[in-house]
Order: C-alpha cells, then structure tokens, then sequence
C-alpha cells in the first residue's frame, strides 16, 4: 500500500493551516511532530477525507481518496484527540456498534472486540455504560475503535494523552506489532522519545511546512534544519548539559510571514530568510542546505 501526498494545501480565508505538503508514504510507523498550529491535525483530517482541501490531492495506490468512499473508510483507522461517545453504551456495545457501520459480520465483529478490550486493558469493564469512564479510559475504547477493522492505515492523533506510562508502552507496542502486518500508521505526537523509540521516520512541521524530513534514527542523529535541532537542544541531557530554549514565540496564523516562516526565530537567518521561501529538498527546507 502507499499513500502519497501531492502538494496538499489548506486555507482559511488568508490563512495558511497546511502549506503544499507533499509525501509518499508506504508501510511502516511515521511521526508527526510539530507544536500546536503547526498544520498536524488539519493535515491528519485531511488524510482522513474528513476535511476538503483547498487545493492538492490524496492517492492511495494510485487513487484519489475523494473518490473512494467507503472504499477508503474500510481501510482506514483514525484515531482522534477528542470523539463522541453514546454515553448509555457499554465498551462492547460501542466497538460492536462501530462493526456494525463498516460491514463487520456480528461473530467476527464479537470476537475481534473482545481480544481489542483486553490488548487496550479494558477487558474487566466490558459491560460498563461509557458515562462512567475516566479520561483514560474513554482513550483506550478510542483505540479499540480505530482498530476494529485490522484497518491497512491508521491515524493517530496523540494516541497517548491521558494514559499512564503503562498503558501507553502497550498501546505503543501494540501499534509496533501491527507495522510487522504491513500497517502503515502515522502519529502525532509532542512527545520525542516515542519518535525517537517508535517510529521508522519523523516529520517536523512548522506553521503548516514540512521543515525536515528523515528516518527517526538520522533526525536524532543530525538533526538540520534549525527548528529541529532547536527542539532536541531543549531535550533533558543526560550529560548535564543546559536546556536551550527557542527565542520568540510561534506567530499567529493570521500573520504572513515573508520567507521562511521560521525566520523570526531562527539564530542562523540570513537577508534571504526574510525574503526567499526555501523549498524541501534532500529533507530539509533551510537556506542553510
């Protein structure tokens, strides 16, 4: 399977949410890294068909997503930050009501929900109302949704929020697994160890650009665009090194910036900066390369 991304764009009125954003993705854990107003989740709504672009477009295998309909839905797996349950539901009667929707035949549709509660720990509250889930909780069936029908791609965004270390290591691995079924699953995450210790690639985004891409290993390793190696200098070192900070805050959508977008932040910004979008190239967007 590949997933391919061709110049995709997002605007609202004059304002710029994802910026000519292109990719091929094929299988294996991608994350998606960014502060918040970085273009993540309108680029993953995208990806999900549940947002119109404003220009650009989505194959999967050579087809456009748009055009798929519930083709698409029954390949995809989409985890999002916030969902809305039916609170009267118990855990089983919800992924059983999800089945239910993408054509899941009710003895398959039984048996996969069951092994999904006890893979998220949910198992002893199989027949809870929802309503009375916490946070973490309501997360985990969130989870079990996305994947009640062994979907070929799967986005998740910040799968992890609410949940203690441990259920989040076992969501974690749980994704893992499915990349050695051929998954293609892509995260968005603030959180750098679990790029750094789950996924095959990162993706760095700022203001709705791509800044670098590369595989998780090379991106900690030698990190180039500024942006990036910013974020990793404010990483705790073991050495004892001083935690860098980045000067300046994140401009507001609303704002057009000239050139590069990271520009009024950036030590190295040269005159060009200012004026000369940089283009990505070899994985990076940077005057510098």
């Amino acid at each position: 399977m590949e997933l391919s991304l061709d110049r995709l764009t997002k605007h609202y009125g004059s304002k710029i949410a994802v910026d000519c954003v292109s990719a091929t993705l094929k299988p294996g854990v991608y994350g998606l890294l960014g502060a918040n107003g970085a273009g993540k989740t309108t680029l993953m709504r995208m990806l999900c068909a549940i947002l119109e672009s404003t220009s650009g477009e989505v194959l999967l295998d050579g087809q456009e997503i748009t055009s798929m309909g519930a083709d698409y839905r029954n390949v995809l797996g989409y985890l999002p930050q916030e969902f809305g349950f039916y609170p009267n539901y118990s855990a089983m009667e919800f992924l059983l009501y999800v089945a239910t929707l993408k054509g899941i035949p009710k003895g398959i549709a039984k048996k996969r929900a069951k092994e999904l509660l006890e893979m998220v720990g949910l198992n002893h509250v199989t027949n809870k109302r929802i309503k009375t889930f916490s946070g973490g909780m309501k997360q985990r069936i969130i989870i079990a949704m996305a994947l009640i029908s062994d979907s070929d791609l799967i986005l998740a965004d910040e799968p992890t929020t609410a949940l203690d270390m441990s259920v989040s290591n076992s969501i974690l691995d749980l994704l893992l697994n499915l990349k050695e079924k051929g998954k293609t699953i892509i995260l968005i995450t603030h959180d750098l160890s679990i790029v750094s210790n789950y996924c095959d690639s990162a993706t760095i985004m700022y203001l709705g650009d791509i800044v670098e891409q590369a595989s998780s290993k090379e991106l900690f390793k030698n990190p180039r665009h500024p942006y990036t190696r910013a974020l990793l200098a404010a990483l705790p070192s073991k050495r004892g090194k001083k935690l860098e900070n980045i000067k300046g805050t994140i401009s507001p959508i609303t704002e057009i910036i000239e050139g590069c977008k990271f520009h009024p932040r950036c030590k190295f910004a040269m005159e060009k900066c200012k004026t000369q979008k940089p283009v990505l190239f070899n994985g990076v967007s940077c005057h510098l390369h």
